[in-house]
C-alpha cells in the first residue's frame, strides 16, 4: 500500500493540479517513598515505562532539520550564552543522561528551499525509496511536510508507540487543525519554538498613539472593541509626506507598515480558512463566503491606501515588488524612526527592535467585528516547520525520545523563549505579555494554505500586484481546488485501509 501511495504522489506532482505514624518498618518506608514519588511527580510528565523497563535505547537520535527559516531547536554545544541555546543544550543533556541517547541533527535549512518538493521532501523521499534509515525524526518546512503527509513517506504519529499527542506539551490546536481522516502525520508543540516565533502579530508605536490622540489599543482589546473597523480608522488618521516630494515611499510616515503575508494573516484573524477539516474528518474548501468577500473589501481599503499604509515588499510607484535585499533595511528603519503607527509582522521581528529607542507594544490582529468570539493568528506557513517521523524509522524508541524532547521542551525551551527572552528581554510593558498569551492561545493552522489548495494562498499573497477581485480569484481556481481536495481525501482514506 505504501508503494501505491508513492505512485499516487508521483501522479499528483506531475499533474499541474497538484503518611503513616510510628516507627517505619522497611515495607512502610517503601510505601512512603512510593507515595512521596507519586505526590511530587509532574502530572503532565510522559506516561512512559521506566528506563529499566524500556531496555537499551542508547545511540544517536538523528533529526533532519529542513525549512525556509533558520531555526534549529536541536543543535547546541553549550558554548552559546543565550537562554534558548542553553535550554536546548540542557534538554539534550537530560536525554543523554537518562537514556544514553545523543541527540544529533543534520541541518539543511535554506531560504525558499521548502516549497512542496524541496530539500526536506527530497531527502525523506530518497531515504524511503532506498530503504535506508538515516533519520529517526525530522522537522520539515510546512509545504514539504504537507506533501510528505499524503505521499506515504512519513508515519501517522497516532500509531507510534509511546507517542501521546494528547499531552499538553503537544499543540492541541495543531492536532485539531491538521488531522485528516484520523491521520496525523505532522505536528508541533513545546518540542520547538519555531511555531511561536512565526506567529503573526502587530507591533505598535505607543508614543504615536499619544501624539495623535488615538484610543489606547490595549483598552480596545480588553473591551472587545479591537476590530478591523476600529483598526482601519486609526490607520487612516496617520499619513504624512515627510519630504514633500509628492511620492509616498519609505521616506514617509504611515498608519500602517505591512507586507504581502498580511493578506493571508487577515483571513485567520477573522476566524476563516482556505480549507478546514469537516466533521467526517475530510478536507473541504471553506474559503469563499459573503463574510470573506466583505472582509477583504474592508481590509483592502486599508492596506491599498498608499497615503496611510506602506507595504515594504511592494513599490506603489512602479507597481512591482521591491528587491528582497531592502525589505529588512526599510522596515526596521521605518518602525524605529517613528514612521509607522502599526506594523503587521511575525513575532520573529520583535528581536530586530530589541535595541530600538521606540517605545512599542504588541497587539493581536483585530477581529473582523465584535460578534466574532475569538481572535485568530496565523502561523506562517512559509516560515514554520513541523515534527514528523520517516515511515521506515517509526518505532517505540522514536516515540519515547520525541515524548521526552517535547516534555523537556515544556520545562526548559518554552520558558527560555517566552519568559526569559520574549517577555524578559524584548517586550517593553506588562500589557504586551497579556497580548502574547492571547495571541498564542488563538493560533490557526490552515491546511488549505499548507496543501496549497487551488493556489489560493499564492494568489492572496499577490493581491498587491494583481488587485484581483476575490470572486474572480475564487472562480478561476475552483476546479483545481476541488480536484486537489478530492485527491488528498482519497489518499488519506486509502491509508486507513492499510
Amino acid at each position: 500500500m505504501k508503494k501505491m501511495l508513492a505512485l499516487l504522489l508521483a501522479c499528483l506532482m506531475l499533474c499541474p493540479l497538484f503518611a503513616a505514624c510510628g516507627k517505619d518498618t522497611p515495607a512502610q518506608s517503601g510505601e512512603m517513598t512510593t507515595a512521596s514519588t507519586e505526590a511530587t511527580k509532574d502530572p503532565d510528565a510522559p506516561d512512559l515505562p521506566s528506563p529499566e523497563e524500556l531496555g537499551d535505547l542508547s545511540g544517536d537520535f538523528n533529526i533532519l532539520v529542513s525549512g525556509n527559516y533558520a531555526r534549529n531547536d536541536f543543535a547546541a554545544d553549550g558554548t552559546e550564552g543565550t537562554a534558548v541555546q542553553t535550554a536546548i543544550y540542557r534538554r539534550n543533556e537530560r536525554i543523554r543522561e537518562k537514556y544514553n541517547v545523543n541527540v544529533t541533527n543534520e541541518d539543511v535549512i535554506a531560504f525558499n528551499s521548502a516549497t512542496g518538493g524541496g530539500t526536506g521532501f527530497t531527502k525523506l523521499y530518497t531515504e524511503y525509496m532506498s530503504g535506508e534509515v538515516t533519520y529517526d525524526a525530522a522537522q520539515i518546512g510546512t509545504y514539504d511536510v504537507a506533501t510528505l503527509a499524503y505521499s506515504g513517506y512519513i508515519e501517522d504519529l497516532n500509531t507510534i508507540e509511546h507517542l501521546d499527542l494528547t499531552k499538553p506539551y503537544w499543540d492541541q490546536k495543531a492536532n485539531a487543525d491538521l488531522s485528516i481522516n484520523g491521520k496525523m502525520y505532522y505536528t508541533t508543540g513545546d518540542i520547538t519554538i519555531i511555531d511561536n516565533m512565526v506567529t503573526n502579530a502587530i507591533l505598535f508605536n505607543k508614543d504615536m498613539i499619544k501624539s495623535y490622540g488615538l484610543d489606547n489599543p490595549y483598552a480596545l482589546v480588553e473591551d472587545g472593541k479591537w476590530t478591523l473597523e476600529n483598526f482601519g480608522k486609526m490607520v487612516k488618521q496617520v499619513g504624512d509626506d515627510l519630504n514633500q516630494d509628492g511620492i509616498y515611499d519609505e521616506n514617509d510616515r504611515y498608519g500602517l507598515l505591512t507586507w504581502n503575508d498580511a493578506m493571508l494573516a487577515i483571513l485567520a484573524a477573522a476566524g476563516e480558512k482556505i480549507s478546514t477539516i469537516n466533521e467526517s474528518g475530510q478536507l473541504e474548501l471553506s474559503f469563499y463566503s459573503e463574510r470573506v468577500v466583505d472582509l477583504y473589501s474592508e481590509f483592502e481599503d486599508i492596506v491599498f491606501d498608499q497615503a496611510h499604509a506602506y507595504n515594504y515588499q511592494y513599490d506603489n510607484v512602479a507597481g512591482a515588488g521591491t528587491p528582497s535585499a531592502v525589505w529588512d533595511t526599510n522596515r526596521i528603519k521605518m518602525f524605529d524612526s517613528d514612521q509607522a503607527l502599526f506594523y503587521t509582522t511575525l513575532l520573529t521581528t520583535v528581536d530586530k527592535h530589541r535595541n530600538s529607542e521606540t517605545d512599542f507594544g504588541i497587539l493581536p490582529f483585530p477581529k473582523y467585528d465584535e460578534n466574532q468570539a475569538d481572535y485568530g493568528h496565523a502561523v506562517s506557513a512559509f516560515h514554520c516547520a513541523f515534527i514528523c517521523v520517516p515511515a521506515l524509522s517509526a518505532s517505540p524508541r522514536v516515540g519515547v525520545i520525541l515524548e521526552e524532547l517535547a516534555y523537556e521542551g515544556k520545562q526548559l525551551l518554552t520558558p527560555a523563549y517566552y519568559d526569559q527572552t520574549l517577555i524578559g528581554q524584548y517586550t517593553r510593558d506588562e500589557e504586551s505579555a497579556d497580548m502574547l498569551d492571547l495571541i498564542f492561545a488563538t493560533r490557526v493552522y490552515d491546511v488549505g494554505i499548507y496543501y496549497n489548495i487551488g493556489e489560493y494562498k499564492t494568489q492572496l499573497g499577490a493581491l498587491y500586484r494583481t488587485r484581483s477581485s476575490l470572486s474572480s480569484l475564487y472562480e478561476t481556481y475552483l476546479n483545481v481546488a476541488n480536484k486537489k481536495i478530492e485527491q488528498i481525501n482519497t489518499i488519506f482514506a486509502m491509508a486507513n485501509e492499510e
